[in-house]
């Protein structure tokens, strides 16, 4: 019961795209579906006695297992795509002129159709095109009109009455066959679809994540920073949310690439970052501005946003990067804003930085949440 559980579980994760499907496990289910299928008819043709067919059928059944088996394993899936299609429309018309028109196998050459779309688009093999599919098609109709031109000229071997039982049941067995194959070869094909679709949602995330990030700290970048304090200040419109902006410089940045060269500057700013990080408060988010200078959004006053800078302006200053025998200090200097309604984004961001520039000229290494005579 645990495994039938499993398989149940499995096939709904896989219908709802949930679970990918490997071309080795579709083209092994496909061979055993095609197997089995044909042991159904090889148990028909042994009662109604018509040997040659259930011969046939007996060679095909090993056909399907070796290419479920042996050529999955070999990913031989163009081989295998070639051999599914000659034998099916093989056995549609070798079926038909020896059993009559009137058993129903030519609905396999029907169902051909959008099995040969299927298969061609979702194997990789195939460049996902449609030439080769269509072509096969166009052979399927070809070979459609024949075999009912020759069926009406042709007297079956084993049909002897046009109201024969065996053939109104073999009928109904090849409809049902084909119905439940276009069936089948849809639901796998929604399913590709499906799984592209999920594959593309995760691109765009993480194209999304990449265009949005700094590639040398990790935080996002400013484009992305810009489109957050927008909508902040949209929904600051709407339901009052607080918030404010911390407004970071490294202190004599410049001296530090001049002196040690910019790989260590890297590592600096690197260090920068990895200590906001772990120190912004809970809801912030922390974007590299510009240059050495990082801006942080906290949804929280000013008295609180002062605490929090001061916080991360003590962290910085236990910055130790190695260099040599020796290492690389830094400190920062930080400007503070609170957001109040009606007040535009771009003075905003004047208000922290000019607050942050006030600091550089007045020692650095201190937050500053407001100037005199401001």
């Amino acid at each position: 019961m645990g495994g039938l559980r499993r398989l149940f579980q499995n096939i709904q994760l896989i219908l709802t795209g949930e679970k990918t499907v490997s071309e080795l496990d579709k083209y092994r289910f496909i061979s055993v579906v095609l197997a089995v299928i044909h042991i159904a008819l090889c148990i028909c043709f042994y009662f109604f006695e018509y040997s040659i067919l259930f011969i046939y059928n007996i060679f095909a059944v090993i056909l399907y297992l070796v290419m479920g088996f042996k050529f999955t394993a070999q990913r031989k899936y163009a081989l295998m795509y070639y051999c599914c299609y000659a034998e099916i429309t093989f056995f549609a018309s070798f079926a038909t002129l020896l059993a009559g028109w009137d058993w129903g196998f030519m609905i396999y050459l029907i169902a051909l159709t959008p099995v040969s779309f299927y298969l061609a688009y979702s194997s990789p093999q195939f460049g996902h095109g449609i030439k080769k599919p269509f072509f096969f098609v166009l052979l399927s109709m070809v070979v459609f009109v024949l075999t009912r031109v020759l069926s009406a000229n042709i007297t079956p071997l084993y049909t002897k009455c046009i109201f024969d039982p065996h053939m109104t049941l073999m009928y109904s067995i090849n409809a049902i066959i084909g119905f439940l194959g276009l069936l089948l070869f849809s639901i796998l094909f929604t399913i590709e679809i499906r799984q592209n679709e999920i594959r593309l949602e995760e691109q765009y995330t993480l194209l999304e994540s990449v265009s949005s990030k700094d590639p040398l700290t990790g935080l996002f970048n400013r484009r992305s920073m810009d489109k957050y304090l927008t909508t902040a200040l949209e929904q600051s419109k709407g339901v009052g949310l607080v918030f404010s902006i911390i407004l970071g410089d490294i202190d004599d940045f410049k001296r530090v690439n001049d002196t040690y060269g910019h790989n260590i500057g890297d590592q600096v700013l690197v260090q920068v970052a990895k200590k906001i990080s772990e120190n912004a408060s809970e809801g912030c988010r922390i974007c590299r501005w510009g240059g050495e200078e990082i801006l942080i959004f906290i949804p929280e006053n000013e008295t609180v946003t002062n605490e929090v800078a001061e916080k991360i302006r003590q962290s910085i200053e236990q910055i130790r990067v190695p260099y040599g025998t020796d290492f690389v200090s830094v400190t920062m200097t930080f400007g503070i804003a609170e957001y109040s309604p009606g007040l535009p984004l771009n003075k905003l961001v004047s208000t922290a930085d000019n607050r942050l520039y006030y600091g550089k000229r007045h020692g650095k290494n201190q937050v500053v949440n407001a100037i005199p005579d401001e």
